[in-house]
């Protein structure tokens, strides 16, 4: 069965607004350690899926999917009003 990255990130968005925190770091390594049998391809894709205006990539790049991903999302406006990047 193929993991959902973008429900998982989302998910984490979604415990970080609950909690009030506002920023949440997540690095596409993080999740390539939970399971080494996936595709950075997927997780990349469903890392940036979940970008909205105001996030923002801290290394790697969208173009090149990579273990070096890393994105700041903004987790106190979770609204669908912000624009989504990608």
């Amino acid at each position: 069965m193929k993991a959902d990255y973008k429900e998982a990130v989302f998910f984490r968005k979604k415990e970080y607004n609950r909690n009030g925190w506002n920023e949440l770091r997540i690095k596409a390594s993080e999740f390539l350690a939970l399971d080494e049998d996936a595709e950075i391809k997927d997780i990349c894709e469903g890392m940036l899926k979940n970008m909205l205006e105001g996030d923002r990539i801290i290394a790697g790049s969208p173009e090149e999917p990579s273990e070096d991903l890393e994105i700041a999302y903004y987790c106190d406006n979770l609204s669908e009003s912000r624009r989504r990047l990608y």
